[in-house]
Formats: C-alpha cells, structure tokens, sequence
C-alpha cells in the first residue's frame, strides 16, 4: 500500500438521539477552542506572538475540563483534536503573513464540526455502517467506488471529520490506500486567458471558451431573501425559507467544486502543460454577472498543480509568464496595437489584417512566451 492521502466524503443518516448528541459535541468543541484560546490571552496579552507548548495547552484544556463540567461528558479525542488545531494555527501564523492569528469561533460564522481519531488497529466501517465513539453505529451513504475503497482491507484510516452544512451531517474520512494509476504524456500544451465569466472566464489558445452558470442559483437566493425580509425573524415561515436559503447556498457551492475537480482533470488529462499569467490571482471573476460570488481562482490553480503532482509528475504542469501586451500583440505578425482599449473583443491587426478574437490571442501569446523561454515558475 502506498502514501498516498485521501479524503472520503460520505452522508451520515442519524436517528434523533444521535443528532442531539452531534450537535452537543459540535457545540462542546467549539467552546474547548474559545476557551483555550481566552486562557492563552489572559496569560500572554492580547498582542502577544509567542506560540503555546502543547503541553500548555494540554493543561488549559484540563482546568476547562474543570470549569466547564459538561465537556467530560463529550467525546475526548475531538477536543484534543481542537487543542492540537489551535496550536497548528499558532505556528502558521507565525511562519506566513498569510495566516492570521486564531480567532474566536462563532456559532454563526464557523461551520459546525468535530474530529476523531481512529485507532491503527480498529476498522471504523464495516459495509455502510461507520461506528463512532461516544456515538455508536452509524449508517452512511456514498458511491459504490467510494464504499468498496472505505471496505477495502488494504485501506488504513487516520481520522474522520464530522460537519453539518445547515441541512445534512457528513463525515469526511482521512485514509491511505494506494495512489492511483498515473496518466501517459501527450506531448500537448495549451496557454491560457483568464476574463469575466460574460466571455468565457478560461479562454484556451485552442479557441476554447470556459463558462460557469450559476445565475440561477443567484436569483433564487435573492428571492428566498426578499421573502425572508418580510417574514418575522424566528417564525415558522421564517424557519422554513431559512432551510430552503440554505439548501441553494449548498447546491451552488456543491456545483462550483464539482465543477472545478471535473475541469481540473479533463485538462491534466489532455495537456502536459498549461500556461497562465503571472497576475491570475489579482482578476476577479464575476459568475453571471453579479459580485456575490467571485471564481476561487486561486484554488482552482491548486488544484491544477494538485493533480500534476499526481498522475503526471514527470510533465512541466502550470506554468506561468509575464502579462504585458498579450491582448494588444498580433500572434501572426508580432505588431502591438496600442490603441485597443478593453471593451473591444474582435479587432484588426493594422499590420497584417488579421481579425483577432481579443481573448485568444492572448492565449496564444501566453503560450508562445512559455515556448520562447519566458517561464517565471516551475511546479
């Protein structure tokens, strides 16, 4: 068996005793979080960067346990599971600026969650049926690939996260089974054009265009919201239009990763390389049009590198080179039209006459700058 990590998500099917319990062990959890963190403030400063031992969180969470009666009674692996998360924010935060510091959990803002470990020598699953501490027997629902790979002696698991999305709890389990089978060479490259999602947001040197829909999704969210504007908070029709809000915040968000793993794929399928600007992450793209839900962009691109680190780690994967002047330079004759402005789509090359798609023929002078040795990053 291999080293290779995985996370496998599955839909949890609790009775009413069962759910009352989860949603003690969510709470529980994010109080252990709370107060470890106000106990660390209360001896160290508000402002202060040094990172607590974990033998000092260790004993904050023994005198909570002390204080707060109740969080004995909970599952214990999960609360040392959020002592050993805050002290891992604790060390980001001081090796990136990209990591801010941990922050107070709120019960509106931070999704509902715990985790468990597993021990080495215990299988959780046996058919559909997960067995939790604390919890008991569970049964589950998932694809039939990810229930035979869940069944599968060869499979060993590390832990298992459990969340509630606003509807449904699910279970994500974290294990190590063998890699899968890795793609052959195509010896095919393709440069890339980021814009707003009105002209395709992925434009490819091979003239493809790239679009994701979620309009829709959009207007029915503003709907469910104007009704609820008008509906007394906490009433029953409230509480309905709530459920059904967050069923479609769920749907579309459900779309977009779907979405994004399937496109990821089909392209580190087809293509060795694929070359975008090096400006990518600084382009906000607008999904139909309106600005309450902006392309991750940046995951999008992580998940790229992702799966050429996997099936095709001998392939150059995501490239990137410089941004200037590749809309307003004819790929044909080399010619910079400094006069295009932005809003023109189709123009004309003064030189050669060319009639140029704006779009794709940036991409493909992305992609000849690769070629010409104008590569910035290597992954």
């Amino acid at each position: 068996m291999g080293e290779y990590i995985r996370g496998v998500v599955v839909k949890l099917h609790l009775t009413p005793e069962q759910e009352v319990m989860f949603k003690k062990n969510y709470g529980c959890t994010r109080k252990t979080h709370n107060e470890l963190l106000n106990k660390y403030k209360a001896k160290y400063g508000d402002d202060s960067t040094k990172i607590p031992t974990k033998t000092e969180l260790n004993q904050f969470l023994n005198e909570s346990k002390e204080e707060l009666p109740y969080l004995r009674q909970t599952e214990s692996t999960s609360l040392q599971q959020a002592r050993d998360d805050l002290h891992k924010a604790f060390t980001n935060s001081a090796k990136s600026k990209r990591h801010h510091p941990p922050k107070f959990h709120s019960r509106k803002k931070t999704r509902p969650s715990f985790r468990q470990t597993i021990r080495q020598d215990k299988k959780p699953v046996e058919n559909n049926t997960v067995t939790l501490r604390k919890h008991g027997e569970i049964e589950f629902s998932t694809s039939v690939e990810n229930l035979d790979l869940l069944n599968s002696p060869e499979t060993k698991f590390n832990n298992l996260t459990v969340y509630y999305d606003g509807l449904k709890h699910y279970a994500v389990f974290n294990i190590e089974t063998n890699p899968p089978e890795q793609l052959s060479l195509t010896e095919e490259h393709i440069g890339c054009d980021i814009n707003s999602n009105k002209n395709g947001w992925l434009v490819t040197s091979d003239g493809q265009k790239e679009f994701f829909d979620v309009d829709h999704d959009n207007q029915m969210i503003k709907h469910i919201n104007r009704l609820m504007s008008r509906c007394r908070k906490g009433s029953r029709r409230w509480k309905k239009l709530q459920k059904r809000l967050q069923k479609w915040y769920n749907k579309r968000t459900n779309q977009l990763d779907d979405y994004i793993e399937k496109l990821t794929y089909q392209i580190v399928k087809k293509y060795d390389t694929i070359v975008f600007e090096e400006n990518y992450s600084t382009i906000k793209i607008l999904i139909g049009g309106e600005q309450n839900m902006v392309f991750p962009l940046s995951r999008f691109i992580k998940r790229l590198k992702d799966k050429f680190q996997l099936y095709k780690p001998k392939a150059d994967g995501v490239q990137f080179v410089k941004s200037k002047n590749t809309s307003r330079t004819c790929h044909h004759c080399g010619h910079i039209n400094k006069e295009l402005d932005v809003k023109t789509r189709n123009w004309k090359c003064p030189n050669c006459n060319k009639i140029l798609d704006r779009d794709v023929n940036a991409a493909i002078n992305i992609l000849n700058r690769w070629f010409n040795g104008g590569s910035l990053k290597n992954t």
